[in-house]
Parts: structure tokens; C-alpha cells; sequence
């Protein structure tokens, strides 16, 4: 067992935007995978996650398929498939505050996740009675065909999240320990959390878990909004009872200041690992039993100013410009399969044809929640078997994960170099076995 430190190199020290590091390029060609063999056959050959990060001066560009490196499927009752969409997404290298009215998210896609999924808010397409007064709640009506990883396709198989991703979660290891990492970005370029942050938002106190500041309505009838309007009869909501229960529709919640830790957009001004100077940041929202709350991800209304290029037809397809610099950092990856075939560790960014060792620790990692500055695996700490990086930088090595790992949050670094002056030590990785 040994333990090590090194100078972490990060993009902030390169002079790039910080925000490339939260995204999981795909660094191996892995596919995607489900465990029906239908979805299976269909989506397996479809590079999974990020397959390109760029930037210029004012956006960043994400580049993916929108298929995950999870398994996905089946969606019962969802007669559609997912399928290669060739998103590109620009968020804004520096977002700010909407000033004024806030910019309602709309139906479609209202953000990214890290591995390069789109989200979606609340709502599904439908209103009662079609007058779009209550909206239905997509977790309500389209629950039943989601999958394990609360994905499901769309009619032109553009595949989805409208709450917290498990599967992307467990991914990025998350747990009560730890704040959580970022999972994604809304199309105004602030950082969307898992469920964990620090109990005060200048940094300090405890881990907790971020509560939302909505409610179930006290209500008897549907005939009023959650701001107080009372609604004449032609814009009545159906009745409360089994088949429309409350929480059936997204008016039937109300948002109460500081009932949570969380304003009305789902977020906070705070300080986090990634910005330890404070941001604005979205956390989705789970309760105590690790069930989605409402409004999930991000609230009815984006926090700033909004990147209009990722939204309305043909939106999330603008190409980065022939001036954008690649973004391809010294990083490690693991490939989970879910199918019974071999999982695969992978670094790319090395320096060509050297000696790459990966660290290992199931004890956590010292200074995670401090990542652009020294990191350190917590003891006991193992090494890997060395790997020889190619002439791109990048090495590849299967790896068998036994069932008794399932749900063991794994800590690593891929370290270059071991011991000299001019040792590289890549961005920590705290992934949880699937």
C-alpha cells in the first residue's frame, strides 16, 4: 500500500473553463447498453456519454449521442426507441443572473447532464383539458416508462431525464459523505448538484441533503393557483380524488421561502467544491427515502440568463466554430457493463508512450471536496497493474467487477510518471459500482 500527492493539474490552472472537467468524455468507445436485448440491439452501437468538449472565449460546446453509459430501458408502454440525436450544446463560460422577469423552462430540453443527456422540466406536453392551466406532472403521468435510471425516450427517441438520474448519480458516487458532484448544467450555464451540499452556503457545516422549498398544496378543489388567483370556472383543474390526486399536476405545488434550504428555482447562491469563490447552483431534489420532489431539477423558471441556442427547433445542434480548442485533459474513466461482459478502466491525456499507474482507495480521497488544489487518495490506498500509454496519450485495461462489489463507492487517480519531477496526476474519479 502506498499513499501519494501530487499537483493536481486541472483546467483552472490551464486557463480553461472549470466547467469541461465535470463532463464524462468517452474515452474508451464504449457503447451504449440495456439489459433488454431489443434496446440492446438497437442502441449498442452508439458511442455512449460526451464524445467531444471544446470552448471559445464566451460558451463551452458539449458534443454526444444522448445515449448514457448506463443501462437504459425497457419503457413500458413507451413505443419508441432511444437514438443517436448528435447533440451540441453551447452553455455560456461565465452565466449571470436574469435581471427582471426570469425565463420560464419550457417543454423540451432545458439542459445537460454531464454525461451529455438532456433534461426536461416538470411538465409533459399535456394540460388538463387542453386550456394549459394545470399542467400534468411528467413523474405522474409518464412514471411507469421510465427505467431504472428514470430515463425514457421521446417520439423521435431523444432520451431524458425530468428528475434525478439515479443511475448517473451512483455513476459519479455519490453519498451522504460527500458533497455532491455536478451532474449537469441548465442552458443558462449554472451548475445543476446531486442532492448533497454543505449545511451553510458559505461552505461550512455538515453535508446535507438539499430540501426543497415546495409543497403539496393544501387544497380541497382545483380552482385556484398556487400565487392566490382565483380561476374562473371554464379554467377549474379536475377534481381531487384517485385518478387526480394531488401532486397529479405541477399547480397543485406551492413554493413556501425557506421551507427549504433551496429558493424558488431549485437552487442557492453558495460555495461549493468546483467554485469554492460561490455560484449559483441547481441541486435535484430527492426526500429522506430517496424518492424525486418536486421541482426535481431545476425550478419553473431558469435562474439566468438563458442560451437560447439550445432551444426551439433545430436547437442543441449548433457546431462549435473552427476557432474552438479541443478540451482533452489528462483523465480516467471507467466503462461499467451491465450485461455481463467486462468493465474497462481508461485514461486519455498522458503524456504519449509512458508508464501510467491508476490508485485506488475505498476509503475516499483527501481534499475531494478542495479539487484544484493538492489531492491525496486516503489509506489504504493499491495500485493498479502499470499500463503504457499510446502515441495519443491514451491506455485501456479490462477489469472484472464481482457482484459482491455492487454499491461499493470506488476512489481513483491515474498518476504518470510515479515519483519523478514531472509526474502528472489526473482529476480525481469517485465512482460507485453498478
Amino acid at each position: 500500500m502506498i499513499i501519494f500527492s501530487l499537483i493536481l493539474l486541472s483546467a483552472l490552472s490551464q486557463g480553461t473553463p472549470g466547467q469541461l472537467d465535470a463532463f464524462h468524455r468517452n474515452l474508451d468507445g464504449a457503447k451504449g447498453q440495456s439489459t433488454d436485448a431489443n434496446i440492446h440491439a438497437a442502441i449498442s452501437q452508439i458511442e455512449a456519454d460526451v464524445q467531444r468538449t471544446s470552448y471559445t472565449p464566451a460558451h463551452i460546446f458539449v458534443q454526444s449521442t444522448g445515449i448514457p453509459s448506463h443501462a437504459i430501458g425497457p419503457w413500458p408502454g413507451n413505443p419508441s426507441v432511444a437514438s443517436d440525436q448528435a447533440w451540441s450544446f453551447l452553455l455560456p463560460v461565465t452565466p449571470t443572473e436574469q435581471n427582471g422577469a426570469k425565463t420560464a423552462t419550457g417543454l423540451g430540453a432545458i439542459g445537460v447532464m454531464v454525461n451529455g443527456v438532456p433534461i426536461f422540466n416538470a411538465k409533459d406536453s399535456r394540460s388538463y383539458q387542453n386550456a394549459n392551466v394545470w399542467f400534468q406532472n411528467a413523474i405522474f403521468w409518464e412514471g411507469t416508462s421510465m427505467d431504472t435510471g428514470m430515463g425514457h425516450p421521446a417520439q423521435r427517441g431523444n432520451y431524458h431525464y425530468h428528475q434525478i438520474p439515479h443511475s448517473l448519480v451512483t455513476q459519479t458516487g455519490d453519498t451522504a459523505q460527500y458533497h455532491s458532484s455536478i451532474i449537469g448544467f441548465a442552458f443558462d450555464g449554472f451548475p445543476i448538484y446531486g442532492p448533497y451540499g454543505f449545511a451553510n452556503a458559505n461552505g461550512t457545516g455538515p453535508v446535507v441533503r438539499m430540501e426543497t422549498s415546495y409543497r403539496i398544496r393544501n387544497i380541497i378543489d382545483r380552482h385556484t393557483l398556487p400565487d392566490g388567483t382565483v380561476l374562473s370556472q371554464n379554467e377549474w383543474g379536475p377534481p381531487i380524488n384517485n385518478t387526480y390526486p394531488l401532486g397529479a399536476y405541477n399547480e397543485d405545488y406551492e413554493y413556501v421561502a425557506n421551507l427549504g434550504r433551496l429558493n424558488e428555482y431549485n437552487g442557492r447562491m453558495c460555495v461549493t467544491p468546483e467554485y469554492p469563490q460561490g455560484t449559483f447552483a441547481y441541486f435535484s431534489t430527492r426526500d429522506a427515502a430517496g424518492v424525486a420532489e418536486y421541482p426535481y431539477l431545476v425550478g419553473p423558471n431558469y435562474y439566468g440568463v438563458l442560451e437560447t441556442a439550445n432551444t426551439g427547433m433545430g436547437g442543441g445542434h449548433l457546431p462549435p466554430p473552427p476557432s474552438a480548442t479541443d478540451y482533452a485533459p489528462f483523465e480516467l474513466g471507467l466503462s461499467q457493463s451491465t450485461t455481463g461482459g467486462n468493465s474497462q478502466l481508461a485514461i486519455a491525456g498522458a503524456p504519449p508512450n509512458t508508464t501510467v499507474r491508476i490508485a485506488y482507495s475505498l476509503a475516499g480521497m483527501d481534499g475531494i471536496n478542495t479539487p484544484y488544489g493538492v489531492a491525496a487518495l486516503s489509506r489504504p490506498v493499491a495500485l493498479l497493474p502499470p499500463m503504457q500509454s499510446n502515441a495519443q496519450g491514451m491506455a485501456t485495461m479490462s477489469v472484472t467487477i464481482t457482484p459482491n462489489l455492487s454499491g461499493v463507492t470506488v476512489y481513483m487517480q491515474a498518476v504518470s510518471n510515479l515519483g519523478s519531477a514531472t509526474g502528472m496526476l489526473s482529476l480525481p474519479e469517485r465512482v460507485t459500482i453498478l
